[in-house]
C-alpha cells in the first residue's frame, strides 16, 4: 500500500445549492469551543462558509475564538444563571444576532439534547444533526433498548435493567438476578461520566448514588440504567451517516477499547480483532438500526464484543460527532464533518460517488493527550503550558500526522473544562507502522509546563499486552503497575543524569546576556570573589523512579558565559531538608550544620556519585513569550553534545533574574522546564545558586513548623459537590468527609487523621488549590 494514500486530501462534500446557486448553509454558529469547534470551523473555511464562535470569559483566550470569521462573548461560566454552553435561549440568541444560518453542536454539551435541537429548528435555524425525536428515542440508553426490544427483537442485548423504577431496592433486586459484577451507567449519559463497575452488593447503594449525582449535573436527568459487567470486552463502534432521503451509510468501525476510568484515551481503526466476516455483520447491524428511524446526520452505533465467544451486544448510540472521528477520515479519506454538512443542507447520499464503496486503507491511531497525572489515580491538572509544539517529523513517511488542539503556548488549562489538551492522529500502511509512529510523534511533542499522561500513552503502545489483537477494556487496569513505569528506560539511564548541567548552563547565559553591567571589563570586581561557590548550582529534581534528588553542578570553566565546549560535574548532594521541615526544635543549629556540612564538601570535593561530562550546545534558537498577566518566558530550542551524543532540547523558563549565579531574588529558585524526544516527555528542574538553596531551606523549615497536619485540602481549585459529615461528627482516618468536583471529574476528599470534625466549606463553595476544606480536633 502506497504510504502517500494519507498525503491525499479528505474528500470534502459540496453543500447542493438551489437554482440560484446558493446553498442553505452559509453561515454556521458552533455551540461548542476548544478543538472541536477549531476542527468544524477549519471545514467550513474550505467550503467558504462563514463561522461564528461563542466562548465564555475563561476561555477568551482560546484558539477557536480567534479562528471564525466572527466570535460571540456569553459571559461567565461561572455566573448565576449557570453555564452558558449549557443555555439554549444564550446560545440561540447568538446565533440569531449573528445572522447563521444553521448550528453546530461539536459533542459535549448540549449536542445529544434534543429539546435544543428542536429550540434550534423551532427558530428556523438548520441543527447539524440527528432529528429529536432520534436523539430521544436511541440517545438515551433505557429508551433505545426498549425501542430494540419492540422493533428488531434480532439486535443483541446486554442483559440488565432499564425501568422506569430508581430505587435502591430495583436495582439490588436486579443485580442479584443477572449477577455480580454489574455495570450502572447514566441512562443519558457518555463520554464516561455517570459510569461504576459494581463487584458487590454491598457496593451498590454508593455507587448508584455518586452516579445519580454525576448524571443528573452533566446530563440534566439522574435516571440510570444497570447491565451486566462482561470482563473480557471490547468496545467497537460503527460510524454511520444518514440524510434525510432514506440514504444511511457506514463508514466501518473504530475500536475505543484502551480506557480509563471508562474514558477512551486510545482508539484505532480498523480493530485488529474482527475478520472481514464479523466487520459486515457489525457494520450492518449498526445501518440497521439506523434505518429503523430514519437516522440523519453523523451518529455511532457502539456496541460491546464479548473476547471469550466472538459475540457482540448493542451498547448505545451516540447521536453525535464524536471525539475520535478523525481515524475514520485518515482510513477512508473523507471529510465527515463535511458530510455533516452536505446532509444538513439536504443533500443526497447517493448523489456522491466516493460513497459507493468506502474504503478502509492502512490503520490510524489516535491518542488524547489530557492534562492529568497516571501516578496519581489520573487526578485532572490544571495551570499554564509554558510551551507548546506538536511535533515536527521532517521525512515525509510522517507527513501523516495530524494534531487536533485549540492550544498553543501560554494557553491556561482551566478546571472548568475538560482535561484534553489535544488529539493525536497518525496514519500508516500497517498496525505495527502506525503504533511505531505514534510512539516517535508523542515523544517529539512539547506540552511543558502542565503534567498530562504523554508517557503513558507510550507506555500503552509499546506494551506487549496492546499489541496482541486480543487486549480488552482490562488493558489499562490489569496492567497498570507496569505502564506506570517509564517506557524509555536506556534513555533515561543515559541522558537524565545530564539534564542539570544542561538547565544549568542555559540560565547561567541567559544571566550573562542580560546583567545590567555585562559591558563592565571581565575580571573587575569591587568585593572579593567566592571561589569556592561561584561556578556551582544546586539542582533539584526527579529521577525516572519519580523520586526527589538534590545535586551540585560545578563547572571547570571560570569565565562566563560558557561558550563552547565546556566540562562540568554532577555529584549527590546530602540534604537535612526533611528534617528541617518536620519540625525540629533546633531548626537553627540544623541548618548551619547542614551548611557547614555541604561548605566543607564543596571544598574538598568529597561528594558522592560524581559523574563527569563534557558539554556542547550547538545549536540555540530563544524566544521570548509575553503574558498580559505574568512575567513573560523564554523558550529555546537547542541541539546538545553530551559525551559525544547529539539529541535536541526544549526548554523553557521564566524571564526574570534567575536564582543561579548572579540572582536578585534570595531563597528563589529557577525553574527550568526541559523537554527531550529521548525521554518522552518534560523534566521540571528547579537550580539555585548555593545561598539561595539554604535560604529556600530556612524558609520551607518556617513554613512547616505551622502547618495543620489534622487537615484535608483542596487538591486543586475545585467545587465542592457536598459535606458528607455533619460538624461535631467523630471521623475515623482514611474516612471520605467531602466531595469535590474540577475539570468534570467527581473526586473523594479523606481525612487523615480521625477526631472531632469540623467542615471549613460549605455546599457550592469554589475553592483553590490548597485550601483548607476541614479539620479535626
Amino acid at each position: 500500500m502506497s504510504a502517500n494514500y494519507a498525503s491525499s486530501p479528505l474528500f470534502v462534500a459540496q453543500p447542493p445549492v438551489n437554482d440560484e446557486g446558493v446553498s442553505r448553509i452559509r453561515c454556521v454558529l458552533v455551540a461548542n469551543r476548544g478543538e472541536i469547534a477549531c476542527r468544524v470551523i477549519a471545514t467550513c473555511q474550505k467550503l467558504n462558509i462563514r463561522t461564528v464562535a461563542v466562548y465564555v470569559q475563561e476561555d477568551a483566550l482560546s484558539r477557536h475564538v480567534g479562528a471564525a470569521d466572527q466570535a460571540v462573548d456569553l459571559g461567565s461560566i461561572s455566573q448565576g444563571a449557570g453555564n452558558p454552553y449549557l443555555s439554549t435561549e444564550v446560545i440561540i440568541e447568538a446565533a440569531v444576532k449573528a445572522k447563521a444560518d444553521a448550528v453546530h453542536p461539536g459533542y459535549g454539551y448540549m449536542s445529544e439534547n434534543p429539546a435544543f435541537a428542536d429550540a434550534v429548528r423551532t427558530a428556523g435555524l438548520v441543527f447539524i444533526g440527528p432529528s429529536a425525536a432520534s436523539m430521544s428515542t436511541l440517545g438515551d440508553k433505557r429508551s433505545a433498548k426498549a425501542y430494540l426490544r419492540e422493533h428488531d427483537p434480532s439486535v443483541p442485548l446486554i442483559p440488565g435493567f432499564a425501568g422506569s423504577g430508581q430505587a435502591v431496592s430495583d436495582f439490588e433486586k436486579a443485580a442479584d438476578a443477572i449477577g455480580y459484577p454489574v455495570m450502572l451507567k447514566a441512562s443519558a449519559g457518555g463520554g464516561g461520566k455517570g459510569m461504576r463497575v459494581v463487584r458487590r452488593r454491598s457496593d451498590l447503594r454508593g455507587e448508584l448514588e455518586t452516579v445519580q449525582s454525576e448524571a443528573s449535573r452533566f446530563f440534566g436527568s439522574s435516571d440510570c440504567i444497570l447491565e451486566k459487567y462482561i470482563e473480557a470486552a471490547k468496545h467497537i463502534e460503527i460510524q454511520i451517516l444518514g440524510d434525510s432521503h432514506g440514504g444511511l451509510i457506514s463508514l466501518w468501525e473504530r475500536e475505543c477499547s484502551v480506557q480509563r476510568r471508562h474514558q477512551k484515551i486510545i482508539e484505532e481503526t480498523p480493530s485488529p480483532s474482527l475478520d472481514a466476516r464479523k466487520r459486515q455483520e457489525i457494520s450492518d447491524t449498526a445501518v440497521r438500526i439506523g434505518k429503523l428511524l430514519g437516522y440523519e446526520n453523523a451518529g455511532t452505533v457502539e456496541f460491546v464484543f464479548d473476547v471469550s465467544d466472538g459475540r457482540f451486544y448493542f451498547l448505545e448510540v451516540n447521536t453525535r460527532l464524536q471525539v475520535e472521528h478523525p481515524i475514520t477520515e485518515e482510513v477512508t479519506r473523507i471529510d465527515i464533518v463535511a458530510l455533516q454538512l452536505f446532509v444538513a443542507a439536504g443533500g443526497k447520499l447517493a448523489t456522491l460517488s466516493p460513497l459507493d464503496k468506502v474504503p478502509q486503507r492502512g490503520h490510524a491511531i489516535e491518542c488524547r493527550l489530557c492534562a492529568e497525572d497516571p501516578q496519581q489515580n489520573f487526578y485532572p491538572q490544571h495551570g499554564t503550558i509554558r510551551l507548546w509544539k506538536p511535533a515536527e517529523l521532517a521525512s515525509s513517511q510522517h507527513s501523516s500526522v495530524r494534531f487536533e488542539s485549540a492550544v498553543e503556548t501560554g494557553s491556561a488549562v482551566s478546571i472548568h473544562f475538560d482535561s484534553m489538551v489535544a488529539k493525536v492522529i497518525v496514519w500508516a500502511p500497517t498496525r505495527a507502522m502506525a503504533i511505531q509512529r505514534m510512539v516517535a510523534v508523542l515523544a517529539h511533542t512539547v506540552c511543558a509546563g502542565v503534567r498530562t499522561n504523554q508517557l503513558f500513552l507510550q507506555s500503552c503502545l509499546l506494551h506487549s499486552g496492546f499489541r496482541d489483537p486480543a487486549y480488552t477494556t482490562s488493558f489499562i487496569p490489569q496492567n497498570l503497575s507496569s505502564l506506570l513505569i517509564p517506557p524509555h528506560a536506556d534513555a533515561w539511564a543515559q541522558m537524565a543524569p545530564t539534564l542539570p548541567l544542561v538547565a544549568c548552563y542555559f540560565l547561567r547565559n541567559l544571566v550573562h546576556d542580560r546583567k545590567p553591567f555585562a559591558n563592565v571589563r571581565r575580571g573587575f570586581r569591587n568585593q572579593l570573589a567566592d571561589p569556592i561557590s561561584g561556578h556551582k548550582d544546586i539542582v533539584v529534581t526527579r529521577n525516572a523512579q519519580g523520586e526527589m534528588q538534590t545535586l551540585l553542578c560545578t563547572w571547570t570553566a571560570t569565565r562566563e558565559p560558557l561558550h563552547g565546549s565546556v566540562q562540568g560535574q554532577i555529584a549527590h548532594l546530602p540534604t537535612a531538608e526533611n528534617d528541617i521541615a518536620g519540625g525540629s526544635s533546633s531548626t537553627a543549629s540544623a541548618l548551619a550544620a547542614q551548611y557547614n556540612a555541604v561548605s566543607n564538601a564543596m571544598r574538598t570535593g568529597s561528594l558522592t556519585g560524581t559523574q563527569h561530562h563534557n558539554l556542547t550546545v550547538e545549536k540555540c534558537h530563544a524566544t521570548v513569550h509575553p503574558s498580559p498577566t505574568t512575567p513573560s518566558w523564554i523558550c529555546a530550542t537547542l541541539t546538545i553534545l553530551v559525551d559525544g551524543s547529539r539529541y535536541p532540547a526544549y526548554l523553557a523558563t521564566e524571564s526574570r533574574s534567575p536564582g543561579i549565579s548572579g540572582t536578585t531574588q534570595v531563597g528563589e529558585r529557577q525553574r527550568v522546564m526541559c523537554h527531550l524526544p529521548a525521554l518522552g516527555t518534560w523534566v521540571d528542574i528547579s537550580c539555585y545558586s548555593p545561598l539561595c538553596f539554604f535560604e529556600s531551606l530556612r524558609a520551607t523549615a518556617a513554613a512547616g513548623s505551622d502547618a495543620l497536619v489534622n487537615t484535608a485540602v483542596a487538591p486543586m481549585p475545585c467545587k465542592v459537590l457536598s459535606v458528607l459529615k455533619k460538624n461535631g461528627d467523630v471521623v475515623k482516618a482514611g474516612e471520605n468527609v467531602i466531595v469535590v468536583e474540577s475539570m468534570k471529574m467527581e473526586m473523594n476528599i479523606a481525612i487523615s487523621a480521625g477526631g472531632v470534625f469540623e467542615a471549613l466549606v460549605s455546599k457550592d463553595d469554589a475553592v483553590e488549590e490548597g485550601a483548607v476544606l476541614c479539620r479535626v480536633t
